[in-house]
């Protein structure tokens, strides 16, 4: 008798390598540490990055800039922006998502192009999302040493939408280029890598990562898991889940595309009639409605 005290998608890995024993395996409830408070502090930080430069830089953008963030500085990428600052005295970076959400939803459901990423051996992530990274990577390593949260510091991060794409594979960069990553919320993730890219970011992060997920939000189903030759988008664990507002509760799911979480509103053709749900993340507005810009008219 074999017992495996591991983690969702690992312990499935070690039971069909096991197939002549008999394997138990304890699915960990990695969401344990899940705080629904922090996630909504979490969401308007990322949902503040969809406001304008000068109101992030001055930290006046409105409801979405109410934490005690400070030394907030901007980074421009190819279509969208992140910002790093101190939040409570911690290093965080958020990310934007995109403002064309209905062509950008056209496009993942129809654009698999996926490029190897030598940061995990042997993984492929989507192109268009580690491009968008690489625009901005180089500012926002360089505007965290700025503020004092250079290599061997600890960050938060977060994201939304193409946001949240951005969020996990900086999460792996960064680490692999000497940060540590103290915690990571999301929200609206697309599948954004290949399993092997998923398996290695779940074994460094599952921990203390939320892939926050909300009813029938079309942007989780894709870009579709359909085989492309021998390999198929995937997702990071572990899901925390509401299929409601968050006074319903949340379910948390530890392997991909359990029916328990959003994978039971698989079918994208009718979740595009939701996308509502994409731009409601734990009671804040996730896009750029709401922003203040911080200007004065008198």
């Amino acid at each position: 008798l074999k017992v495996f005290f591991l983690h969702g998608r690992t312990c499935q890995a070690a039971m069909a390598a096991k197939r002549s024993t008999l394997a138990i395996c304890f699915l960990l409830a990695r969401a344990s540490g899940f705080s629904q408070d922090t996630a909504v502090e979490y969401a308007k930080l990322a949902a503040a990055a969809y406001c304008s430069t000068t109101s992030l830089e001055n930290w006046s953008c409105g409801s979405k800039c109410s934490a005690d963030v400070q030394a907030v500085q901007v980074c421009q990428g190819s279509t969208t922006k992140g910002f790093v600052g101190l939040w409570n005295g911690e290093c965080l970076v958020s990310f934007e998502g995109t403002s064309g959400l209905s062509a950008w939803i056209t496009d993942l459901q129809i654009w698999k192009s996926a490029t190897n990423w030598p940061v995990c051996n042997n993984c492929k992530v989507h192109s268009g999302f580690l491009k968008e990274w690489e625009s901005m990577s180089s500012c926002i390593e360089s505007s965290l040493t700025t503020i004092g949260c250079g290599p061997g510091s600890s960050l938060k991060v977060t994201g939304h939408s193409l946001g949240a794409a951005l969020s996990g594979i900086a999460m792996m960069a960064m680490h692999h280029d000497g940060w540590t990553i103290k915690e990571g919320y999301n929200f609206g993730m697309p599948r954004s890598g290949d399993s092997n890219f998923t398996q290695a970011f779940d074994s460094l992060f599952g921990d203390r990562f939320y892939r926050v997920t909300h009813h029938r939000d079309p942007v989780v189903q894709l870009p579709p898991d359909a085989l492309i030759v021998d390999w198929h988008f995937d997702h990071v664990e572990p899901e925390v889940f509401y299929d409601g507002d968050i006074s319903g509760g949340y379910v948390s799911c530890s392997v991909s595309d359990d029916k328990k979480c959003s994978e039971q509103y698989w079918d994208v053709a009718v979740d595009l009639l939701h996308v509502k749900d994409h731009l409601d993340y734990m009671g804040v507005n996730t896009d750029g409605d709401g922003c203040d810009d911080g200007i004065l008219i008198v």
